[in-house]
């Protein structure tokens, strides 16, 4: 368990103390995955914690002169899963955001949290992904624009350098030629992790496929995407027969 605690009122000295103590530190907002971890013991090396919940600003869903929405790395599930914003703008990931846990674990958590757990099974980076959502990594010597589809390696690891932070989510809202889904197939109906989720995105003109974009998520150690299944749609219409023959495509490519 930690051994130093500090409360700070600026990312400026969040990242300060991250530089100090390196892989020692861990930055905590909601906690809602950090606590589960000291139970299992995959923090053993964590000896202090750095809560940013009073840094003003963070807790933000904003969009952008270019039609980009951004959450702040305080934007919790609860944030999102109600946000018109989101709901209009970005359907998948609030119903993602609405299957995460308990209302509880919702109110708590935050979607910056759920990223960089980076467990496969985290039910809001499937739709995330889909949506080519994009990440700010800051530390004291700058800061960095990474995919989120090329910021993770692998189960629980990413390329989050010990010294950073997450400051920003950011990806294009839908247009109204873009359609998406979210799904998630579990042991119950709630409060469960996923056995397998799916997002799917879809550009449209006159019914037809234009582009679309399709991840998967608790079925290998990242999120995938199922590439034959996207490049399958496009140029069709959406019958019954060209949905079913999508499906059999994307589950091939969790093999």
């Amino acid at each position: 368990m930690w051994n130093k605690y500090y409360n700070v009122n600026s990312i400026e000295k969040a990242l300060e103390l991250l530089n100090q103590y390196q892989d020692q530190a861990r930055i905590v907002a909601g906690a809602t995955d950090l606590i589960i971890e000291f139970e299992k013991g995959l923090r053993k090396t964590t000896d202090v914690l750095i809560d940013i919940t009073r840094i003003e600003g963070l807790d933000q869903i904003t969009l952008d002169e270019d039609q980009n929405i951004h959450l702040g790395p305080l934007v919790t599930h609860n944030d999102v899963a109600a946000s018109k914003l989101i709901q209009e703008k970005a359907l998948p990931l609030a119903q993602a955001a609405w299957e995460v846990g308990s209302p509880q674990i919702r109110n708590r958590g935050t979607i910056a949290g759920n990223l960089i757990t980076a467990s496969p099974a985290n039910d809001t980076i499937t739709p995330l992904m889909a949506l080519q959502a994009k990440l700010v990594l800051k530390s004291i010597h700058g800061e960095r624009l990474v995919a989120l589809e090329d910021f993770y390696l692998g189960v629980r690891k990413s390329i989050l350098q010990t010294n950073e932070m997450v400051t920003d989510i950011y990806f294009p809202a839908l247009k109204d030629s873009q359609k998406g889904q979210f799904i998630k197939f579990a042991l119950r109906r709630a409060q469960a992790i996923s056995l397998v989720n799916v997002a799917i995105i879809c550009e449209m003109e006159k019914e037809i496929v234009q582009n679309s974009n399709i991840t998967l998520g608790a079925v290998a150690p990242t999120i995938i995407h199922a590439k034959e299944a996207e490049q399958f749609l496009i140029g069709k219409k959406l019958s019954e027969d060209v949905i079913n023959e999508t499906a059999l495509i994307t589950q091939k490519a969790t093999k």
